[in-house]
C-alpha cells in the first residue's frame, strides 16, 4: 500500500479569503511610481518590395541584433530609414 503524499510543501502564500476582498492582497505595500512609457500608436502597412531588398533587410536586422545583443527588427530598420529620408 502506498503512503499518502506529503502536501506540506504546497502551503498557500496568500489567505484565500483575501480573494473575496477585491484583490487587496495583490496590491504591493508600496507602489513604485515611475514615469509612464509613452507608446506610439502603430498601424499596419504592407509593401511589396524586391526580393534582393528583402534579403538585405533580413541580413542587416540579424547582423545588428548579433552586434547589439538585443533584438533589432526589420520594422525598426525600415522606420529608421523612413524617418531619416523624410527628416522627421
Amino acid at each position: 500500500m502506498k503512503a499518502r503524499p506529503n502536501t506540506n510543501a504546497f502551503g498557500l502564500k496568500k489567505d484565500p479569503s483575501d480573494f473575496l476582498g477585491g484583490g487587496a492582497a495583490d496590491v504591493p505595500a508600496k507602489l513604485d511610481v515611475k514615469a509612464p512609457i509613452a507608446r506610439v500608436h502603430r498601424e499596419q502597412k504592407i509593401f511589396r518590395l524586391p526580393v534582393d531588398l528583402i534579403a538585405d533587410l533580413k541580413r542587416e536586422a540579424y547582423e545588428r541584433s548579433v552586434k547589439s545583443g538585443g533584438r533589432v527588427t526589420e520594422t525598426d530598420l525600415v522606420e529608421q530609414a523612413l524617418r531619416a529620408y523624410l527628416s522627421i
